[in-house]
């Protein structure tokens, strides 16, 4: 994770998250930016695993 500016309580922080492969055995890669404005104020490569719901 980046942190590119300062973020602070009361700010409307848009996040745009999409995979950067497929989904493999449930695990899923993803790249995600988040703007203020349109400004990136952080930025992050993330790994999440899907599971079925019960």
């Amino acid at each position: 994770m980046k942190f590119r500016s300062k973020v602070v309580p009361g700010d409307t922080i848009l996040f745009k998250v999409e995979l950067t492969s497929e989904i493999r055995r449930g695990i899923a890669t993803m790249r995600g930016l988040a703007f203020m404005g349109n400004k990136i104020v952080s930025e992050a490569d993330f790994t999440a695993q899907i599971i079925k719901n019960k």
